[in-house]
Parts: C-alpha cells; sequence; structure tokens
C-alpha cells in the first residue's frame, strides 16, 4: 500500500489522478473491470487530493499552520 502511497505523489502519478478524477479518464469500461491495485490508486489519490485541499484553505489570521508528514 506504501508503494502506491509514493505513486500517487509522484508526478506520473498525480497526472494519472488529475486525468481520472479531474478530466473522467477511465482505468476500465466498467467499476467492476478495475483491478485491485487500481481500486487502491483511485482511492489514494482522492484520499491525497482531500488532504491537499484541506491544508492550503486559508487559515485564521495569526495562526501559524505546521505540518508534518
Amino acid at each position: 500500500m506504501i508503494e502506491i502511497e509514493n505513486f500517487v505523489k509522484s508526478p506520473e502519478g498525480l497526472e494519472l489522478s488529475a486525468l481520472c478524477l479531474d478530466y473522467g479518464y477511465k482505468l476500465a469500461k466498467h467499476p467492476s473491470e478495475l483491478t485491485r491495485d487500481q481500486i487502491h490508486f483511485l482511492m489514494a489519490a482522492l484520499a491525497y487530493r482531500l488532504k491537499q485541499i484541506k491544508y492550503n484553505r486559508p487559515v485564521e489570521e495569526g495562526t501559524t499552520r505546521i505540518i508534518f508528514e
């Protein structure tokens, strides 16, 4: 699973996740045809995207945010 998370953060993974999440690119004709690795990739890409959105929101003025990864 860590390999997939590392792939999601790589330039190639970010490109593929943008194609799938933003532009509707399909990895299979039907969801039932997705492999387990493809499902894990899509879920990890979505989780990573949501985490980035959460951390990029503006914080209250005068607040310092420290992010550990």
